[in-house]
């Protein structure tokens, strides 16, 4: 349960702080807004090992972008930017598509010091 705790912080923290919407959060951990909401208030089922694995995605991402970026200006102006290592897309979409762990990746290689 603690560790579910910590992986829906992430979800509030990305709403709060960075802008997703509930609806683009559920998305991107591939399941319906309401059982986000569900999940989040306590109510019914708790996540399967699937969407638990996909919740702490969204943890290590919302963690490496902290890491990243001091200033949470800088990190909202990231998402939005377009980046050469995600093809020219923009952190946001990759993630709202599903791909948290590929925007993660390129936060990893950049505070390993690659050239990305």
């Amino acid at each position: 349960m603690a560790t579910l705790l910590r992986d829906l912080e992430a979800v509030e923290q990305l709403h709060d702080q960075f802008g997703f919407t509930y609806s683009g959060l559920a998305g991107a951990v591939n399941t319906s807004e309401s059982n986000l909401h569900r999940w989040r208030s306590g109510n019914g089922a708790p996540p399967t090992p699937v969407f638990l694995a996909r919740l702490e995605a969204l943890r290590a991402f919302v963690a490496e972008l902290r890491r990243t970026f001091k200033d949470e200006r800088e990190a909202r102006s990231w998402l939005d930017a377009q980046v050469p290592a995600l093809r020219g897309q923009t952190p946001r979409a990759m993630i709202l598509d599903g791909h948290v762990d590929r925007v993660t990746g390129v936060l990893y290689a950049f505070n390993a010091g690659v050239a990305i």
